[in-house]
């Protein structure tokens, strides 16, 4: 535990999946400031989730997603979320510089019966370059059954690892790594993803005249 509070505990994933990143950190905002993220995209509007498919194109897609989102492109709630979380996130990946969060905001509503399949989330690639590999979860409410984001392994469906969502609490994990918004059975479920930018690849520092 860091001194402002924030918990960080490691998700144990698949056999297939250990050693990549995947971590929880709880209390990272409270629950009137998630109330009030839920009250603020409310009044904006959500409308069905759509799913990405290989050409780029997004389409509806109930059998694969069945929720609803409200997208909020936000320079400064991204660096309010980056600027709690910064100290857990890895400094660079792949080499690259890690650079902040993306500020396409994707609030997410869950009603009961709702569902998203496994699946490996998207990368978001910016014009400058700059690429994500790591997905942010935050989750605004609780007092729901079902809606676990669950792990699977790619080996055996069998093998499952769920994290369970805390009002505030945030999980972190790399692109790569099969998983799924486990059936809402009853109530309704509130989240927020974004991800994690990062840089240029460095190729190294160079020589220094003597």
């Amino acid at each position: 535990m860091d001194k402002s509070g924030i918990i960080k505990r490691d998700v144990e994933l698949p056999t297939d999946a250990r050693g990549k990143l995947a971590f929880g950190l709880y209390n990272v905002f409270t629950p009137e400031e998630c109330k009030d993220f839920i009250k603020i995209t409310e009044k904006r509007g959500y409308e069905k989730a759509l799913v990405t498919i290989s050409s780029g194109r997004q389409i509806l897609m109930t059998k694969v997603r069945n929720s609803d989102r409200c997208i909020v492109n936000s320079h400064e709630e991204a660096e309010k979320i980056w600027q709690r979380i910064k100290d857990f996130i890895p400094s660079q990946w792949k080499k690259r510089p890690v650079l902040g969060l993306n500020e396409r905001l994707s609030f997410l509503r869950y009603n009961g019966g709702g569902y998203f399949k496994p699946h490996f989330d998207g990368s978001s690639i910016t014009e400058n370059g700059g690429e994500s590999y790591i997905t942010i979860l935050l989750y605004l409410n609780e007092g729901f059954d079902g809606g676990s984001t669950t792990f699977i392994s790619t080996k055996n469906e069998k093998e499952r690892v769920e994290f369970v969502p805390q009002t505030g609490s945030i999980l972190v994990f790399q692109h790569d790594i099969l998983h799924e918004g486990s059936e809402l059975i009853k109530g309704r479920k509130y989240a927020m993803r974004t991800d994690v930018m990062f840089g240029i690849k460095k190729f190294g520092q160079s020589l220094t005249s003597v």
